[in-house]
């Protein structure tokens, strides 16, 4: 259980670290969030991750908590970078 809280962490924490880029926010919505809104959507994608690693070390140990966090912040950014090179095809996919 503590794989999939500390995977779903990272890949949100990834997620909303995106959408705290302006560029990004105009690809995916069309247009920009006011600066308070990216500044929310940055802190807390980087609070996502630091719980995150804290949830693993406490759960795993510090030493292979910190691996896993490691693995689990590789598999998201992953998975976010392929999302986001898809995105065209998500958004007609959507559209549809």
């Amino acid at each position: 259980m503590t794989h999939v809280v500390v995977g779903t962490l990272c890949l949100g924490g990834f997620a909303l670290l995106l959408m705290a880029m302006a560029r990004h926010q105009q690809d995916w919505l069309r247009r920009k969030l006011a600066a308070p809104v990216s500044r929310a959507l940055r802190w807390t994608g980087f609070g996502l991750l630091a719980f995150a690693f804290l949830h693993a070390g406490s759960r795993l140990g510090w030493g292979y908590g910190a691996v896993v966090w490691f693995g689990w912040l590789t598999l998201a950014s992953l998975a976010i970078v392929t999302v986001q090179t898809n995105r065209e095809r998500i958004m007609r996919q959507v559209r549809r």
